[in-house]
């Protein structure tokens, strides 16, 4: 079988002349970038992040304070500090969580590489040890290196190297995040989860874009053989019109041992082209796919509305009827993006509406779950869920202002039972068969708010300085209401989303 150890080192040897550039960033440093997309003419590929742009892009992006922030090709590889500096609040003290290290970065027309090397110690805010947290994890880390103390202590090796094989496909490999959908919010595949190694196609052709990904994943929530799953998802996006687009995704998730065989990265789902389903069927196995759909429609170029869905199982004579089957597993999720709103330029703004059904995601064992290292490759409240949301930011210059407003309803597990929220617990063990509804076990509704003020220090990195205040009401139905407020202020690399609002 072949290993993907072996498929990175191929790949350096093989692609080190070629490659394009990627950018990494949160949704602030990403708003110039999409307004552009949404502006030009044709109607762009949005749809897979992190952005892969071209040397001859013309978007013009925040400079930062540090003169050397610049995304023009070098053929001269150049090291730049990323830090992340912040103090925690918890429940009897506070801490101090940092990450540090260097960025090193290597860019020529063809070839390009970004990785960071550095450590990191991580204390979990109390604000996570309520009601929604699940199971033991360090939120976006990963696992805890001591559970008594709740904190995370890891050296750090990330990054992405990528090579344009030619003028319609891109070669890359690494260990990072990737999402897929256009929405705040992914059902498909979103940043909340850690880092994972994957080797990722991209093809980009008349009116397409076309994505493999192959990724390698972590569980030790329940027993087996190996801790290491594997998954392999394909991602299409074409554009019907300059203002209409369509998505497709499916994605089959296997463990790499069982009772009976020696898996590994599983040959049969490594064709680039055709459908996992029926290969899941011909090989006997079962195996956890999932099937998604996308529309974006482009208004004016300053308003986009977006819906996406995504599909575990799915019976339509039980849906006909609406006996609540368990095995209807589905995900729904609708948004629209404003920019320039009120015709000031730097104001934008997202709503958008996510529901989840119980036990999605799930399967008979967390070993072909949709998850990683106890985090949800979705959405981080993983199932049994509804959530609206709405942002509101304004960037001028270096200065970056939003405004945050989650109002989410979810259902726990209660008294040992699986109502279908928690995605590592098996269906097998589930609530029944019928009368299976979204918010089913310990409801919980929560409110949260977030203002965060921040400004750009260094381009390359995306580093700010940051003072944010979070507040959150969750409500125990029956029982009982807590309130968290916290003030965190600091100095951060932002090269994803900051997720404190689940």
């Amino acid at each position: 079988m072949i290993r993907i150890s072996g498929i990175l080192f191929l790949l350096f040897l093989v692609t080190s002349s070629f490659s394009q550039k990627y950018f990494f960033g949160d949704i602030q440093s990403t708003y110039n970038l999409e307004k552009e997309f949404y502006s030009s003419a044709d109607i762009s590929h949005t749809i897979s992040k992190p952005y892969l742009l071209s040397k001859n892009t013309s978007i013009q992006f925040q400079n930062g304070l540090w003169k050397y922030a610049s995304i023009k090709d070098s053929s001269s590889l150049r090291l730049f500090p990323f830090i992340s500096i912040s103090q925690v609040p918890r429940l009897h003290s506070t801490n101090i969580n940092y990450r540090v290290g260097l960025q090193l970065n290597y860019n020529k027309s063809s070839f390009s590489y970004q990785f960071r090397i550095g450590y990191l110690k991580n204390y979990m805010p109390s604000l996570f040890e309520n009601f929604s947290f699940k199971r033991l994890m360090m939120p976006t880390v990963g696992y805890l290196t001591d559970s008594s103390q709740k904190v995370v202590n890891q050296f750090l090796f990330h990054g992405v190297m990528s090579c344009k094989i030619n003028n319609y496909i891109v070669l890359s490999a690494g260990n990072q995040k990737n999402k897929f959908g256009d929405g705040y919010r992914s059902l498909w595949l979103s940043e909340f989860a850690p880092t994972y190694p994957f080797l990722k196609l991209e093809s980009t052709f008349w009116k397409v874009k076309y994505v493999n990904l192959w990724s390698v994943h972590d569980d030790r929530h329940s027993r087996g053989f190996s801790n290491k799953k594997w998954a392999s998802s394909h991602l299409l996006s074409y554009n019907i019109t300059n203002w209409l687009n369509l998505s497709l995704f499916e994605s089959v998730i296997w463990q790499d041992k069982d009772t009976l065989v020696n898996r590994g990265p599983d040959i049969n789902y490594f064709n680039p082209f055709i459908f996992f389903r029926p290969v899941e069927y011909g090989i006997g196995s079962a195996d956890n796919s999932l099937l998604g759909a996308g529309l974006k429609l482009s208004i004016n170029k300053k308003i986009i509305s977006y819906s996406s869905f995504i599909l575990d199982e799915f019976l339509l004579s039980e849906l006909r009827d609406q006996t609540g089957w368990w095995g209807n597993k589905y995900g729904i999720q609708f948004g629209i993006k404003l920019f320039d709103l009120f015709k000031i330029d730097g104001l934008y703004s997202t709503a958008e509406y996510n529901l989840v059904r119980p036990y999605t995601y799930s399967h008979m064992t967390s070993k072909q779950n949709y998850g990683h290292k106890n985090h949800s490759l979705g959405h981080p409240l993983e199932s049994n869920f509804k959530e609206f949301l709405m942002i509101f930011g304004f960037q001028k210059n270096n200065l970056d202002i939003s405004l945050q407003y989650h109002s989410q309803l979810f259902g726990l597990d209660s008294s040992g039972i699986n109502f279908g929220g928690n995605m590592f617990n098996s269906y097998v063990d589930r609530n029944g068969e019928r009368d299976q509804f979204t918010g089913q076990g310990n409801l919980i509704r929560q409110k949260i708010f977030i203002i965060q003020f921040s400004y750009l220090l260094a381009f390359q990195t995306n580093t700010k300085a940051f003072f944010q205040f979070n507040y959150r009401n969750t409500h125990q139905e029956g029982n009982l209401t807590k309130n968290f407020i916290f003030f965190n202020l600091g100095i951060s690399s932002r090269l994803w989303q900051n997720l404190q609002d689940y």
